[in-house]
Formats: structure tokens, sequence, C-alpha cells
């Protein structure tokens, strides 16, 4: 039996910070529902539920870092298919729509840039977190949550 409290975050990290906050799968997906019910009015449950659960499938296979995804892309795509196979296997809720995928992205992000601002914010202006505030930024505009996900982050 495997549990979200024991796998850690950050543990592929290059900063020492991150690698050491002792950041868990659990205590992120439970810091997205928080954010997800702070930007919407009245989340929908199925919402709420697929934020909850978004990165379960990382209890089974573990957690693949950000910077892995982004330079090896056959393996990420072939991390998504194992993704989806746990998904399924273990009836993970999912979003419903492109809206929710959305915003579990956009939570998703903050979290790790606020994360970042905890424990290692002499990495704010580094080219990745610049270019990652700047997405939420962005994406946050295009919700309609600009203001709020500003309070969040700032």
């Amino acid at each position: 039996q495997f549990y979200a409290a024991d796998v850690s975050r950050w543990h592929a990290s290059v900063v020492p910070e991150l690698q050491d906050c002792g950041d868990t799968i659990q205590s992120h997906q439970q810091r997205c529902v928080w954010y997800v019910e702070r930007l919407c009015a009245a989340p929908a449950q199925s919402l709420l539920d697929a934020t909850r659960w978004h990165d379960q499938p990382e209890v089974i296979l573990g957690d693949m870092p950000y910077t892995t995804k982004r330079d090896y892309p056959a393996l990420s795509a072939a991390w998504d298919i194992a993704e989806q196979h746990v998904i399924k296997q273990y009836d993970v809720p999912q979003p419903q729509g492109q809206q929710q995928r959305d915003m579990i992205k956009l939570v998703d992000r903050i979290d790790a840039y606020n994360t970042m601002q905890l424990y290692a914010p002499r990495l704010t202006d580094d080219d990745d977190w610049t270019f990652a505030r700047w997405w939420i930024m962005d994406q946050a505009e295009a919700m309609g949550v600009y203001s709020k996900v500003a309070h969040i982050i700032s």
C-alpha cells in the first residue's frame, strides 16, 4: 500500500533547499484544493475531487521532475501513457472539461512557484521561474482570476 504522504516532491531538484523541504504529494494536493477554493466562488465538487487527486498516479509511479518532462519529450509521452493506465486502474477522479483542466494546471503551478518562494527565494529571478510567474499571471488573466492570483503569489 502506498500513500501520498510518503511520496516526496522536489526529490530530483538540483536546489538543496527544494530537495530538502519535506514537501509531499499529499500536502501539495491539499494546497492545490485550497487555491481552487480561493480562486473559484463556488467550485464544483468534480473540480475539487480532481484537484485533490491530480497527482495520485505519482504515488505509484513516482514524481518525474518538470525539467525532465520538458527536456525529454519521448520520455514524457511514455510517462503520460503510464499515468493514464494508473488513472484508469485506480479510478482517479479526472477534471470535467477544459476549464477544470486549466484551473488544476494553474493551481499546480501556483503551488510550485510559492514553494520556491518559501524555500528558495534566491531563484525568483532565474529564467525558468520568471517564465513560470509570467505564465501563471497570463493564465490567471485569461481565466478572470488575475487579482486573486496576484494576492496569492505576491
